[in-house]
């Protein structure tokens, strides 16, 4: 090799090292908000899931507490349930608070819900309007 070409792979070496110092940040971040997005999405389908099985079986008559168990069965950790019946239907809404990260990240609130009409002669769990289950 000319001394040319020596001084310029001299000059060119650390380029790699450096360039993969700025971009390692980024593309951690990047996973880390894929992460993210994959553990919000499935939450919001627990939820969705845990209001659908609600909304079932207070629709076929199951007593209120029916939406708890439900919910805790179905639902992700720490969610809460509200009932209401109206027209000949049952709503469950299913929310849940996903403390993820620290005090940097936001919380995020994710939230299923189903309407099912009642079967004919059932209850429609009861006197459950705004009933709250946690």
């Amino acid at each position: 090799m000319s001394p040319r070409h020596q001084s310029l792979r001299a000059a060119e070496r650390g380029y790699v090292t450096a360039e993969t110092a700025m971009v390692l940040p980024t593309l951690v971040g990047l996973g880390l908000a894929l992460v993210l997005i994959v553990v919000a999405a499935a939450a919001q389908l627990r939820c969705s899931d845990a209001a659908w099985e609600a909304a079932r079986g207070l629709a076929r008559g199951e007593p209120p507490s029916y939406a708890a168990q439900a919910v805790q069965r179905f639902g992700p950790a720490g969610a809460s349930t509200e009932v209401s019946t109206a027209d000949g239907s049952v709503l469950v809404q299913v929310s849940a608070r996903l403390p993820i990260g620290n005090a940097l990240l936001p919380a995020i609130h994710v939230l299923g819900h189903a309407q099912i009409d009642c079967e004919p002669g059932s209850p429609c769990a009861g006197d459950g309007i705004g009933q709250e289950v946690h």
